[in-house]
Protein backbone atom coordinates (compact mmCIF):
# COMPACT_ATOMS: atom_id res chain seq x y z
CA UNK A 1 0.00 0.00 0.00
CA UNK A 2 2.88 2.64 0.77
CA UNK A 3 4.62 1.88 -2.21
CA UNK A 4 1.19 2.40 -4.56
CA UNK A 5 0.56 6.02 -2.38
CA UNK A 6 4.26 7.08 -3.02
CA UNK A 7 4.12 6.04 -6.35
CA UNK A 8 0.85 7.89 -7.06
CA UNK A 9 2.46 11.20 -5.27
CA UNK A 10 5.32 10.88 -7.11
CA UNK A 11 3.59 10.91 -11.18
CA UNK A 12 0.98 13.66 -9.50
CA UNK A 13 -2.42 12.89 -10.75
CA UNK A 14 -2.93 15.53 -13.79
CA UNK A 15 -6.51 15.36 -13.16
CA UNK A 16 -6.24 15.74 -9.24
CA UNK A 17 -3.92 19.10 -9.89
CA UNK A 18 -6.38 20.39 -12.65
CA UNK A 19 -8.88 19.92 -10.29
CA UNK A 20 -7.33 22.17 -7.57
CA UNK A 21 -6.81 25.01 -10.11
CA UNK A 22 -10.55 24.75 -10.97
CA UNK A 23 -11.23 24.78 -7.39
CA UNK A 24 -9.27 27.80 -6.94
CA UNK A 25 -10.99 29.60 -10.25
CA UNK A 26 -13.98 28.77 -8.31
CA UNK A 27 -13.00 30.41 -5.12
CA UNK A 28 -12.06 33.44 -7.28
CA UNK A 29 -15.50 33.62 -8.41
CA UNK A 30 -14.16 33.11 -12.18
CA UNK A 31 -12.52 35.96 -12.10
CA UNK A 32 -9.25 35.04 -13.90
CA UNK A 33 -6.95 38.05 -12.34
CA UNK A 34 -7.86 37.30 -8.79
CA UNK A 35 -7.69 33.13 -9.74
CA UNK A 36 -4.28 33.85 -11.00
CA UNK A 37 -3.31 35.59 -7.60
CA UNK A 38 -4.71 33.30 -5.02
CA UNK A 39 -2.90 30.78 -7.08
CA UNK A 40 0.47 32.77 -7.10
CA UNK A 41 -0.13 32.79 -3.49
CA UNK A 42 -0.84 28.80 -3.27
CA UNK A 43 2.41 28.06 -4.93
CA UNK A 44 4.36 31.00 -2.56
CA UNK A 45 2.88 28.63 0.41
CA UNK A 46 4.24 25.64 -1.22
CA UNK A 47 8.02 26.79 -1.43
CA UNK A 48 7.52 28.12 2.03
CA UNK A 49 6.17 24.85 3.56
CA UNK A 50 8.75 23.27 1.67
CA UNK A 51 11.70 24.81 3.27
CA UNK A 52 10.21 24.78 6.27
CA UNK A 53 9.80 20.79 6.05
CA UNK A 54 13.17 20.70 4.92
CA UNK A 55 14.80 22.69 7.74
CA UNK A 56 12.65 20.94 10.24
CA UNK A 57 13.74 17.45 9.10
CA UNK A 58 17.47 18.85 9.02
CA UNK A 59 16.71 19.84 12.87
CA UNK A 60 15.29 16.29 13.30
CA UNK A 61 12.36 18.60 14.77
CA UNK A 62 9.51 16.18 14.98
CA UNK A 63 6.97 18.44 16.76
CA UNK A 64 7.92 21.40 14.20
CA UNK A 65 7.54 18.58 11.85
CA UNK A 66 3.83 17.61 12.98
CA UNK A 67 2.76 21.24 13.37
CA UNK A 68 3.68 21.86 9.88
CA UNK A 69 1.74 18.71 8.24
CA UNK A 70 -1.03 19.89 10.43
CA UNK A 71 -1.54 23.27 8.86
CA UNK A 72 -0.57 21.59 5.28
CA UNK A 73 -3.07 18.85 5.73
CA UNK A 74 -5.37 21.82 6.76
CA UNK A 75 -4.41 24.02 3.31
CA UNK A 76 -4.64 20.81 1.50
CA UNK A 77 -8.04 19.78 2.72
CA UNK A 78 -9.82 23.53 1.37
CA UNK A 79 -8.35 22.89 -2.13
CA UNK A 80 -8.85 18.89 -1.95
CA UNK A 81 -6.09 17.69 -3.08
CA UNK A 82 -5.66 14.37 -1.88
CA UNK A 83 -1.99 13.65 -2.43
CA UNK A 84 -1.19 16.23 0.15
CA UNK A 85 -3.77 15.88 2.28
CA UNK A 86 -2.68 11.99 3.12
CA UNK A 87 0.89 12.42 2.14
CA UNK A 88 0.91 15.34 5.76
CA UNK A 89 -1.14 12.90 7.35
CA UNK A 90 1.24 9.91 7.17
CA UNK A 91 4.33 12.20 8.23
CA UNK A 92 2.38 13.23 10.92
CA UNK A 93 1.51 9.82 12.49
CA UNK A 94 5.22 8.77 11.45
CA UNK A 95 6.76 12.28 13.02
CA UNK A 96 5.12 11.07 16.31
CA UNK A 97 6.49 7.67 16.92
CA UNK A 98 7.92 6.34 14.10
CA UNK A 99 11.45 5.73 13.42
CA UNK A 100 13.85 8.56 11.79
CA UNK A 101 14.34 6.68 8.58
CA UNK A 102 10.97 5.94 7.49
CA UNK A 103 9.73 9.80 8.44
CA UNK A 104 12.69 10.86 6.33
CA UNK A 105 10.97 8.57 3.07
CA UNK A 106 7.53 9.76 4.16
CA UNK A 107 9.08 13.60 4.09
CA UNK A 108 9.91 12.53 0.61
CA UNK A 109 5.93 12.06 -0.30
CA UNK A 110 5.33 15.18 1.50
CA UNK A 111 8.13 17.42 -0.80
CA UNK A 112 6.90 15.32 -4.24
CA UNK A 113 3.16 16.68 -3.38
CA UNK A 114 4.38 20.15 -2.99
CA UNK A 115 6.71 20.24 -5.86
CA UNK A 116 3.73 19.10 -8.34
CA UNK A 117 1.32 21.33 -7.12
CA UNK A 118 3.88 24.32 -7.05
CA UNK A 119 5.28 23.59 -10.32
CA UNK A 120 1.48 22.80 -11.85
CA UNK A 121 0.74 26.51 -9.79
CA UNK A 122 3.58 27.90 -12.22
CA UNK A 123 2.34 26.95 -15.44
CA UNK A 124 -1.43 28.01 -14.74
CA UNK A 125 -0.30 31.75 -13.92
CA UNK A 126 2.37 31.88 -17.59
CA UNK A 127 0.22 34.54 -19.91
CA UNK A 128 -0.86 32.14 -22.97
CA UNK A 129 0.30 29.56 -21.03
CA UNK A 130 -0.87 26.15 -21.93
CA UNK A 131 -4.15 25.79 -19.36
CA UNK A 132 -6.74 28.00 -19.42
CA UNK A 133 -8.31 28.79 -16.18
CA UNK A 134 -11.80 29.01 -17.40
CA UNK A 135 -11.52 25.72 -19.18
CA UNK A 136 -10.59 23.64 -15.99
CA UNK A 137 -12.58 21.08 -14.12
CA UNK A 138 -15.34 22.52 -11.92
CA UNK A 139 -17.20 21.60 -8.99
CA UNK A 140 -20.60 23.12 -9.84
Amino acid sequence: MDEEVFHAIRVGSAESLLEVLGRLMDLAGDNEQVARRLIEEVRTYQIKDLELLRAYCEQKDRQAIARLCHKMAGAACVLKYQPLISSCQRLREISIAGTWPVLLERAQWVEQALLNLKDICLVAIQDDGPINLRELPRER
